[in-house]
């Protein structure tokens, strides 16, 4: 006679099993009511999507939205090119810009899992010749300060556009960029810490960061479809090119090359809707992926998602997160931009949903439509119409008027004391290495890696820098006492002074 099998429930007194069964049923509930608001909110939502693209002149974008663990949309809108059909589609890859931030504070923190790393201790602990121009930075920086933007450095970012450099070389020239405010005084976004951060994972693990982003997050999570080359993205079908706007119309433009300046970690990723989603869903289950390996411990995940400074009048910022209430409801968000990409996501964690918007352009769609999106899924969106009324005008590019005005006044400047050639030759400053100035015509020009920038005679000893189409700034030559042009102070950062360059 077979023995008789009973059920684990059949021990339990009737209490003890009705709760757990209780409980499950009061989840599918909730799960299914908030199944039925999601799709409420996203009535009249493509419309939208569309309306957005035509106001802003965007060729094309892809959203996506993770709730329950579950992908409730994931869709392209317009074209990967301007002026051909090929569709955007959740698959389609662009760049994800300072979205990547947020990569390489992941990354840290499996480091900070396996011990080998503590935002809270110095860098030079872990880099012993890292440097910055302030020596009580240098003394006391930690991991977290780089994160966080409160290194006392402002952007310096014309570095990242103008001169090639290997991550290594360029995080030593660090020291020689000045810094607008005292350490740990204010916060003041920098990507060149993002840099000094991801060069710090590569060192910890012996290999570098774009490894470490492809083996921890990228293999583990499935995003399958994401690198953190441009490079790759050109051997990939599928990939939108990047546009910027020249009278009113988009127009595809060359993609940014990161490796070439030795950025990477501060926004190097390329990525899908589909890949963002997966990257999404394990922030809001906390740290697992889908198949439930742990790839970031919870504690870890509550350390980047936690506020460390204040950044703006009503939001704070965490590790690579920026933290505001929206409609009462706790978010967390992050853009990026780089030539011809927009990106924004959202984390809306007491809801359990994840927000991803890209485009191919450089505009205020991704922000416009993932706010758009939060407002949906809060209750909070009000009228379709009011939104479509409200879409921002497309701003017109700087104007050269006030360039041709400075150019055309009457000629009261005093003349230059030497002539053209005897201010060109090679200059150096530490940071930006040597550069070369030539004569170009009636003026000057200054030769970078990546650039070259016009200098247009002003008074005296003073020429006008033209770049981007900004108002030009003043570049002034100081004459030794042989009167030989010996130093060039070019305004290269507005928080900082001009930077001050040696005739070699």
């Amino acid at each position: 006679m077979m023995p008789r099998v009973r059920s684990p429930l059949s021990s339990l007194s009737p209490a003890a099993w009705r709760l757990p069964v209780l409980c499950a049923l009061l989840a599918l509930v909730s799960l299914t009511a908030r199944a039925a608001d999601v799709a409420q909110a996203l009535q009249g939502f493509d419309a939208e999507v569309e309306a957005t693209l035509r106001a802003l002149n965007v060729p094309g974008a892809a959203v996506g939205l993770i709730q329950d663990g579950q992908v409730v949309l994931a869709k392209g809108y317009g074209v990967r090119e301007a002026g051909k059909p090929t569709p955007v589609d959740a698959d389609t890859i662009f760049a994800v810009g300072s979205i990547s931030k947020s990569f390489t504070t992941a990354v840290m923190a499996t480091q900070v899992d396996e011990g080998k790393l503590d935002w809270d201790r110095p860098v030079r602990e872990y880099l012993p010749d890292f440097r910055m121009y302030d020596p009580v930075a240098t003394e006391l920086i930690t991991p977290r300060d780089m994160v966080v933007h409160r290194s006392g450095l402002p952007r310096h970012d014309f570095i990242r556009m103008s001169t090639y450099l290997d991550r290594a070389e360029l995080v030593r020239r660090i020291r020689y960029m000045p810094p607008s405010k005292t350490f740990r005084e204010a916060y003041q976004y920098n990507n060149l810490m993002y840099v000094a951060a991801g060069y710090l994972s590569g060192v910890l693990a012996g290999s570098t960061w774009e490894d470490l982003v492809r083996e921890r997050l990228f293999v583990p999570l499935g995003m399958d479809r994401s690198n953190t080359s441009v490079r790759d993205t050109r051997r990939m079908d599928n990939h939108a090119l990047p546009h910027e706007l020249r009278q009113g119309r988009p127009v595809p433009v060359d993609f940014y090359d990161y490796q070439v300046f030795g950025i990477g970690p501060n926004g190097a990723v390329n990525s899908t809707v589909n890949d963002m989603l997966k990257y999404l869903r394990m922030h809001l289950e906390a740290g697992r992926a889908q198949d439930g390996r742990q790839v970031i411990s919870s504690e870890q995940v509550r350390e980047l998602l936690k506020p460390v400074v204040v950044s703006g009048p009503d939001s704070t910022y965490a590790l690579a997160w920026q933290k505001e209430v929206r409609h009462g409801d706790p978010a967390w968000s992050h853009g990026g931009a780089i030539t011809g990409f927009t990106a924004h996501m959202i984390l809306l964690p007491e809801h359990k949903a994840g927000i991803v918007v890209l485009n191919n352009l450089g505009s205020a769609l991704p922000a416009r439509v993932a706010q758009r999106l939060a407002d949906r899924l809060l209750g909070a969106a009000g009228d379709t119409g009011q939104y479509l009324a409200t879409l921002a005008k497309q701003p017109t590019a700087p104007s050269p008027s006030s360039a041709e005005a400075h150019a055309a006044a009457p000629g009261k400047a005093a003349p230059a004391s030497l002539p053209l050639q005897g201010y060109a030759g090679t200059w150096f400053h530490p940071a930006y290495g040597e550069i070369r100035v030539e004569v170009a015509g009636r003026g000057l020009r200054v030769v970078f890696d990546a650039l070259q920038l016009d200098l247009t005679h002003d008074n005296h000893d003073t020429f006008r820098l033209s770049y981007g189409g900004f108002d030009p700034l003043p570049v002034q030559f100081l004459l030794d006492t042989a009167g030989r042009a010996a130093q060039m102070r070019l305004p290269l950062e507005p928080a900082a002074p001009p930077f001050v360059f040696e005739r070699k």
